[in-house]
Protein backbone atom coordinates (compact mmCIF):
# COMPACT_ATOMS: atom_id res chain seq x y z
CA UNK A 1 0.00 0.00 0.00
CA UNK A 2 1.24 3.55 -0.89
CA UNK A 3 0.40 6.46 0.60
CA UNK A 4 1.53 10.02 0.12
CA UNK A 5 2.54 12.26 3.00
CA UNK A 6 3.14 15.25 0.97
CA UNK A 7 -1.03 15.45 1.26
CA UNK A 8 -0.40 15.61 5.51
CA UNK A 9 -0.79 18.87 7.17
CA UNK A 10 1.00 19.49 10.78
CA UNK A 11 -1.52 21.35 13.05
CA UNK A 12 -1.06 22.29 16.98
CA UNK A 13 -4.63 22.12 17.79
CA UNK A 14 -6.51 20.40 20.78
CA UNK A 15 -7.13 17.53 19.22
CA UNK A 16 -6.16 13.81 19.12
CA UNK A 17 -3.26 12.55 16.99
CA UNK A 18 -4.03 9.65 14.68
CA UNK A 19 -2.29 6.40 16.67
CA UNK A 20 -1.56 5.05 12.92
CA UNK A 21 -2.04 7.83 10.69
CA UNK A 22 -1.15 5.45 7.59
CA UNK A 23 -3.80 2.87 8.70
CA UNK A 24 -6.25 3.74 5.86
CA UNK A 25 -7.20 0.89 3.31
CA UNK A 26 -6.69 1.95 -0.18
CA UNK A 27 -6.46 -0.06 -3.40
CA UNK A 28 -4.81 0.96 -6.83
CA UNK A 29 -7.04 1.48 -9.59
CA UNK A 30 -6.41 0.27 -12.86
CA UNK A 31 -5.12 2.71 -15.52
CA UNK A 32 -7.43 5.30 -16.95
CA UNK A 33 -7.79 8.28 -19.23
CA UNK A 34 -10.13 11.26 -17.93
CA UNK A 35 -10.23 13.73 -20.79
CA UNK A 36 -6.68 14.96 -21.34
CA UNK A 37 -6.13 13.71 -18.39
CA UNK A 38 -4.55 10.41 -17.73
CA UNK A 39 -5.22 8.62 -14.04
CA UNK A 40 -2.33 6.01 -14.86
CA UNK A 41 0.66 7.24 -12.97
CA UNK A 42 -1.68 8.33 -10.26
CA UNK A 43 -3.54 5.13 -10.29
CA UNK A 44 -0.16 3.12 -9.11
CA UNK A 45 0.35 5.25 -6.64
CA UNK A 46 -3.03 4.29 -4.58
CA UNK A 47 -5.33 7.30 -5.92
CA UNK A 48 -8.44 6.70 -6.64
CA UNK A 49 -9.45 9.59 -9.07
CA UNK A 50 -12.67 10.74 -9.05
CA UNK A 51 -12.82 14.21 -10.99
CA UNK A 52 -10.05 15.93 -13.48
CA UNK A 53 -10.37 19.54 -14.52
CA UNK A 54 -8.41 21.98 -15.73
CA UNK A 55 -7.33 24.21 -13.12
CA UNK A 56 -6.92 28.40 -12.74
CA UNK A 57 -3.15 27.83 -13.90
CA UNK A 58 -2.79 26.45 -17.33
CA UNK A 59 -1.46 23.00 -18.04
CA UNK A 60 -2.70 22.34 -14.37
CA UNK A 61 -5.19 20.44 -13.71
CA UNK A 62 -7.23 19.90 -10.18
CA UNK A 63 -8.05 16.58 -8.98
CA UNK A 64 -10.18 15.44 -7.09
CA UNK A 65 -9.10 11.96 -5.43
CA UNK A 66 -10.12 9.92 -2.47
CA UNK A 67 -7.23 11.19 -0.77
CA UNK A 68 -8.44 14.61 -1.44
CA UNK A 69 -7.00 17.64 -3.62
CA UNK A 70 -3.91 17.44 -5.46
CA UNK A 71 -2.69 19.50 -8.45
CA UNK A 72 -1.54 17.79 -11.35
CA UNK A 73 0.20 17.61 -14.78
CA UNK A 74 -1.92 16.84 -17.89
CA UNK A 75 -0.26 13.80 -18.86
CA UNK A 76 -0.62 13.17 -14.69
CA UNK A 77 3.59 12.50 -14.57
CA UNK A 78 3.91 15.12 -12.03
CA UNK A 79 1.57 16.10 -8.96
CA UNK A 80 1.72 19.46 -6.44
CA UNK A 81 0.34 19.12 -3.13
CA UNK A 82 -0.75 22.80 -2.49
CA UNK A 83 -2.76 25.87 -2.68
CA UNK A 84 -3.70 28.00 -5.14
CA UNK A 85 -4.53 31.64 -4.93
CA UNK A 86 -6.54 34.45 -6.77
CA UNK A 87 -4.92 37.59 -5.79
CA UNK A 88 -6.72 39.44 -8.85
CA UNK A 89 -8.80 41.31 -6.34
CA UNK A 90 -8.52 43.11 -3.59
CA UNK A 91 -7.98 40.24 -1.35
CA UNK A 92 -6.38 36.90 -2.20
CA UNK A 93 -8.85 34.01 -2.88
CA UNK A 94 -8.31 30.38 -1.63
CA UNK A 95 -9.46 28.57 -4.91
CA UNK A 96 -8.76 25.27 -2.91
CA UNK A 97 -10.44 25.63 -0.05
CA UNK A 98 -13.26 26.81 -2.45
CA UNK A 99 -13.17 23.43 -3.79
CA UNK A 100 -12.83 21.60 -0.87
CA UNK A 101 -15.36 22.83 0.38
CA UNK A 102 -17.93 22.76 -2.10
CA UNK A 103 -16.20 19.01 -1.87
CA UNK A 104 -17.01 18.34 1.48
CA UNK A 105 -20.83 19.44 1.60
CA UNK A 106 -21.44 17.55 -1.64
CA UNK A 107 -19.91 14.09 -0.15
CA UNK A 108 -21.43 14.94 3.32
CA UNK A 109 -24.84 14.57 2.05
CA UNK A 110 -24.13 11.16 0.63
CA UNK A 111 -24.02 10.26 4.65
CA UNK A 112 -26.91 11.89 5.94
CA UNK A 113 -28.63 8.77 7.08
CA UNK A 114 -25.17 7.47 8.69
CA UNK A 115 -24.43 10.21 11.20
CA UNK A 116 -25.50 10.20 15.20
CA UNK A 117 -27.47 13.43 15.37
CA UNK A 118 -27.80 15.41 18.65
CA UNK A 119 -30.62 18.05 17.24
CA UNK A 120 -30.74 21.49 19.16
CA UNK A 121 -34.54 22.43 19.58
CA UNK A 122 -34.00 26.23 18.07
CA UNK A 123 -32.06 24.53 15.68
CA UNK A 124 -29.71 27.61 13.78
CA UNK A 125 -26.30 25.93 12.64
CA UNK A 126 -25.62 22.45 11.72
CA UNK A 127 -22.06 20.91 12.13
CA UNK A 128 -20.01 18.02 11.34
CA UNK A 129 -18.12 15.81 13.93
CA UNK A 130 -15.11 13.44 13.21
CA UNK A 131 -15.07 11.71 16.35
CA UNK A 132 -12.55 8.92 18.12
CA UNK A 133 -14.52 7.34 21.45
CA UNK A 134 -10.94 7.58 23.34
CA UNK A 135 -10.25 11.21 22.37
CA UNK A 136 -9.88 12.85 25.36
CA UNK A 137 -10.76 16.46 23.17
CA UNK A 138 -13.68 14.89 22.01
CA UNK A 139 -14.77 13.85 24.95
CA UNK A 140 -14.25 17.39 26.60
CA UNK A 141 -16.83 18.83 23.44
CA UNK A 142 -19.31 15.73 24.04
CA UNK A 143 -19.75 17.48 28.27
CA UNK A 144 -20.77 20.14 26.59
CA UNK A 145 -22.93 19.11 24.49
CA UNK A 146 -25.75 20.76 26.38
CA UNK A 147 -24.07 24.23 25.87
CA UNK A 148 -24.11 23.63 21.97
CA UNK A 149 -27.97 21.95 21.97
CA UNK A 150 -28.59 25.96 23.79
CA UNK A 151 -26.82 27.62 21.09
CA UNK A 152 -28.92 26.17 18.41
CA UNK A 153 -25.91 24.09 16.95
CA UNK A 154 -27.03 20.39 15.74
CA UNK A 155 -24.20 18.13 15.83
CA UNK A 156 -23.86 15.52 13.77
CA UNK A 157 -21.25 12.90 14.51
CA UNK A 158 -19.29 10.48 12.20
CA UNK A 159 -16.78 8.17 13.17
CA UNK A 160 -13.10 8.45 12.89
CA UNK A 161 -10.74 5.96 14.85
CA UNK A 162 -7.35 7.20 15.15
CA UNK A 163 -5.76 4.07 15.32
CA UNK A 164 -7.34 2.53 12.10
CA UNK A 165 -9.67 -0.58 12.06
CA UNK A 166 -7.77 -2.89 14.22
CA UNK A 167 -8.22 -0.28 17.16
CA UNK A 168 -10.17 -0.53 20.33
CA UNK A 169 -12.06 2.80 19.24
CA UNK A 170 -12.82 1.31 16.21
CA UNK A 171 -14.30 -1.39 17.76
CA UNK A 172 -16.05 0.42 20.22
CA UNK A 173 -17.63 2.92 17.45
CA UNK A 174 -18.59 0.19 15.71
CA UNK A 175 -20.78 -1.11 18.76
CA UNK A 176 -22.20 2.79 19.01
CA UNK A 177 -23.56 2.47 15.34
CA UNK A 178 -24.68 -0.90 16.21
CA UNK A 179 -26.67 -0.12 19.19
CA UNK A 180 -30.47 -0.28 20.11
CA UNK A 181 -30.11 3.70 21.10
CA UNK A 182 -27.15 5.43 19.36
CA UNK A 183 -26.76 8.32 21.34
CA UNK A 184 -26.69 6.82 24.61
CA UNK A 185 -24.05 4.26 23.19
CA UNK A 186 -21.86 7.07 22.13
CA UNK A 187 -22.17 8.65 25.38
CA UNK A 188 -21.67 5.34 27.25
CA UNK A 189 -18.17 5.26 25.98
CA UNK A 190 -17.02 8.83 26.26
CA UNK A 191 -17.89 8.19 30.05
CA UNK A 192 -15.43 4.51 29.43
CA UNK A 193 -18.68 2.26 30.25
CA UNK A 194 -18.16 -0.98 28.38
CA UNK A 195 -20.69 -2.04 25.52
CA UNK A 196 -21.49 -5.11 24.38
CA UNK A 197 -19.76 -6.08 21.09
CA UNK A 198 -21.99 -5.82 18.39
CA UNK A 199 -22.14 -6.77 14.69
CA UNK A 200 -23.76 -5.12 12.39
CA UNK A 201 -23.59 -3.07 8.94
CA UNK A 202 -22.21 -0.04 9.69
CA UNK A 203 -20.24 3.06 8.68
CA UNK A 204 -17.25 3.46 10.56
CA UNK A 205 -14.86 2.15 8.48
CA UNK A 206 -16.52 4.36 5.47
CA UNK A 207 -16.78 7.19 7.72
CA UNK A 208 -12.79 6.93 8.42
CA UNK A 209 -12.03 6.76 4.33
CA UNK A 210 -14.33 10.11 4.33
CA UNK A 211 -12.33 11.94 6.97
CA UNK A 212 -8.74 11.32 4.97
CA UNK A 213 -10.21 12.38 2.11
CA UNK A 214 -11.48 15.72 3.64
CA UNK A 215 -7.90 16.25 5.03
CA UNK A 216 -8.85 15.17 8.99
CA UNK A 217 -5.49 15.11 10.70
CA UNK A 218 -6.99 14.24 14.81
CA UNK A 219 -10.32 14.38 16.48
CA UNK A 220 -12.41 16.14 17.05
CA UNK A 221 -12.56 17.89 13.53
CA UNK A 222 -15.60 20.17 13.01
CA UNK A 223 -17.16 20.40 9.15
CA UNK A 224 -18.77 23.73 9.36
CA UNK A 225 -21.90 24.56 6.77
CA UNK A 226 -19.67 26.40 4.85
CA UNK A 227 -17.98 23.40 4.13
CA UNK A 228 -15.04 24.55 6.06
CA UNK A 229 -12.96 22.18 8.37
CA UNK A 230 -12.04 23.47 11.75
CA UNK A 231 -9.17 21.14 13.24
CA UNK A 232 -9.57 20.50 17.34
CA UNK A 233 -11.94 21.20 19.73
CA UNK A 234 -13.69 24.62 20.66
CA UNK A 235 -16.10 25.32 23.63
CA UNK A 236 -19.78 26.27 22.87
CA UNK A 237 -19.64 30.13 22.54
CA UNK A 238 -16.21 30.39 20.72
CA UNK A 239 -17.63 27.67 17.89
CA UNK A 240 -21.11 29.89 17.55
CA UNK A 241 -18.27 32.37 16.81
CA UNK A 242 -16.69 30.98 13.89
CA UNK A 243 -19.92 29.45 12.52
CA UNK A 244 -21.20 33.57 12.66
CA UNK A 245 -18.03 34.57 11.11
CA UNK A 246 -18.54 31.98 8.50
CA UNK A 247 -21.57 32.85 6.93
Amino acid sequence: MKYLGVLALSLVVASCSPNNPNDTEQSVQGAAVTGDFNTNHMANMGFKVESATPSEIAGLYQVLTDQGLVYASADGQFIVSGRIFDITGEAPVNVSDEILNAMRISDLANYADTVIEFKADNEQHVIHVFTDSTCGYCRQLHERMDGYLDKGITVRYLAWPRSGMQGRAAMELQSVWCAEDPKAALTAVKNDQALPPANCENPVAEHLALGHKFGVRGTPAIVLESGRMLPGYLPPEPLLAKIENDQ
